[in-house]
């Protein structure tokens, strides 16, 4: 039985502060499956990197890396912790262009399945955690909230402009929810929460009873 849980949904659904309150709650690993996304994007801007060719090679690279935190998933590039630097809106925008790639998602799939250690446990957060990486796992949990509700949070975090907020997220929502592989969608057998109805905490405290139930059945 391997302890994983994964938490899927869109944009600013949640998934993050879950995670970490989680992650502390069981003594697990978390990884947020977005950072090397927004890393990719962010070194793809740096490096001028266009082809697909450029970012697998970049990839292959050890040019990179994602340590795991209690707090967050660190994206460092050239030994350089440069996590604060990806979460700006245009990189966003630019890794949700990323993730449409087949080629960069396919090379990325492993890559997330390693971060999986049999003695710690994982918890890990994207968009298709539960239903392309971790098929198999057995606590899956998919986050939902009204579009207007993500943007509030996702302005009041950033300090950035709501409308802006709202228009950008809107396309990301559009390109996660239809591209042709992986696209965004709740996994079968999933656990629904609304992240507008529970606060975190209460979404911890239903995550934790459901994972009492599954992992010592």
């Amino acid at each position: 039985m391997k302890k994983i849980i994964t938490i899927d949904g869109l944009a600013s659904s949640g998934k993050s502060t879950l995670s970490r309150l989680l992650a502390k709650k069981l003594h697990w690993n978390w990884l947020s499956s977005g950072v090397l996304y927004r890393g990719f994007a962010y070194v793809g801007h740096k490096e001028n990197l266009k082809t697909d060719e450029d970012y697998l090679a970049f990839i292959k690279s050890s040019q990179w890396r994602v340590d795991l935190t209690p707090e967050k998933s660190l994206f460092f590039y050239k030994n350089q912790d440069v996590t604060d630097k990806i979460y700006q809106e245009w990189v966003d925008d630019l890794s949700s262009t990323l993730s449409v790639r087949i080629r960069l998602r396919e090379k990325l799939i492993p890559i997330q399945r390693d971060f999986y250690n049999s003695e710690k446990g994982l918890i890990i957060e994207g968009r298709d955690s539960g239903t392309v990486i971790f098929p198999e796992a057995l606590l899956k949990i998919f986050l939902i909230a009204p579009e207007q509700t993500r943007a509030q949070r996702r302005a009041k975090d950033r300090k950035e402009d709501e409308k802006f907020i709202l228009k950008s997220q809107k396309e990301r929502d559009r390109r996660d929810q239809n591209r042709p592989f992986a696209p965004v969608k709740q996994p079968e057998s999933s656990l629904v929460l609304s992240s507008e109805k529970y606060s975190p905490e209460e979404m911890m405290n239903q995550v934790y009873k459901e994972y009492q139930k599954v992992f010592s059945s």
